[in-house]
């Protein structure tokens, strides 16, 4: 079955709310690292994003389909 373009962005929008939700642990859990959500559970992650790709597409799910976020350390402050 082929999902519709609301159908994917509805799975990502609850993928966000999960890392908004979660963010502390999981910062906690894999800080300095990226780390890569589907269906609200972490698929991959590393601290090279080439590889989380690379994890993502080895269980067959097109990146494109996946929240990727890079978590900071709790201590960094970034400058905009």
């Amino acid at each position: 079955m082929v999902k519709s373009e609301l159908q994917q962005l509805q799975e990502i929008r609850k993928d966000n709310e999960f890392l908004k939700e979660s963010y502390d642990m999981l910062r906690r859990k894999y800080s300095n690292q990226y780390i890569a959500i589907k269906n609200r559970n972490i698929i991959a992650h590393d601290r090279d994003i080439k590889k989380v790709m690379k994890l993502v597409s080895e269980k067959n799910i097109n990146p494109a389909d996946v929240l990727i976020e890079f978590l900071h350390p709790k201590d960094m402050i970034l400058i905009l």
